[in-house]
């Protein structure tokens, strides 16, 4: 029997607009919105539909926005198709969504904690000091290889395990340049590297003092049962008790995301539907990638806007 998966994106997937055509077209989708927006004391409405990129890009704005406009075209879907799933999880902010959608976070909560999350991490380290680099065509442990070699540059970790090639790198900026720059000049196979427009270099060692603070944040917000398997960014596994989810988040900040082993997993247990919901098709792209190489079967669906959903099938 096939299982579904509802996989969810995390920053880096926002722009200007996102969900906008889904306001006129379904109350619940402005409903979600408003539940939000009270929560935070601002309309986010109409930033996320109004305002510009550069507004976005605020990570105390962007992190609270990809959540919501995830979580209010999840309630679009689950109204429009009466259909859940047996499995979901998120790309590290995507995992908040995920948690919201099984019932272990109470989305005004999580829509807060999101906030300070963004608000933590964007002031934790200095515009500049940070980078991240994905490198595509090489596989983890390669890349860990590489890194291995240069560890006295500075700090350059592998904050993202994504797919069977792709790895991202970050670290002190200087150190993630070189870093690069190595793996490219010592590679036996030709590498892709691109530089992520992000404010800090998130899932590493640079993050550890700020997710102490975000402790503070989360200690007192009530996590409740989940009705479905959660896949944890630290782990690639699923939660097996809500008393893990806490610690999890805030490990989550400075700990590599394992995104591709989260996949495996899904795809090792019967996951056959994959179905991207929120802004952005990358989560899509990784998990093609990982089905390929694990020569699975899958269909994968991504619903952001009035086509996508339009297209969807089950």
């Amino acid at each position: 029997m096939s299982k579904t998966a509802f996989v969810f994106p995390g920053q880096g997937a926002q722009y200007a607009g996102m969900g906008r055509e889904f306001v006129n077209n379904f109350k619940v989708f402005s409903e979600v919105f408003e539940e939000a927006s009270a929560r935070l004391g601002f309309d986010l409405l109409k930033t996320v539909t109004e305002g510009t990129d550069e507004e976005l890009m605020q990570t105390e704005v962007t992190q609270p926005a990809i959540l919501t406009v995830s979580k209010a075209i999840l309630e679009v879907v689950k109204q429009e198709f009466g259909i859940g799933s047996d499995f979901t999880a998120g790309l590290s902010l995507g995992e908040y969504t995920a948690l919201v959608h099984a019932g272990a976070l109470n989305f005004a909560d999580a829509v807060a904690l999101a906030k300070e999350r963004g608000k933590i991490m964007q002031e934790a380290v200095p515009a500049g000091v940070g980078a991240m680099a994905p490198i595509v065509g090489l596989t983890y442990d390669e890349v860990a290889g590489f890194i291995k070699e240069i560890k006295d540059l500075g700090v350059v970790e592998i904050s993202n395990f994504n797919s069977p090639a792709q790895v991202v790198v970050s670290g002190n900026t200087e150190a993630v340049q070189a870093a690069v720059e190595f793996i490219k000049k010592n590679s036996k196979t030709r590498v892709r590297a691109v530089f992520l427009p992000v404010s800090a270099p998130f899932h590493t060692s640079m993050l550890k003092d700020a997710s102490e603070k975000f402790a503070e944040v989360i200690r007192n917000v009530e996590v409740s049962p989940m009705d479905q398997p959660v896949l944890s960014n630290v782990t690639g596994l699923p939660y097996t008790d809500k008393t893990e989810i806490k610690p999890a988040l805030v490990k989550q900040f400075y700990s590599t995301v394992l995104w591709k082993p989260s996949v495996d997993f899904m795809l090792e247990n019967g996951v056959t539907d994959f179905v991207e919901i929120g802004p952005g098709t990358s989560l899509s792209g990784l998990i093609r990638k990982t089905a390929a190489a694990m020569e699975k079967e899958v269909r994968i669906q991504n619903v952001e806007n009035m086509e996508t959903f339009n297209n969807l099938k089950f």
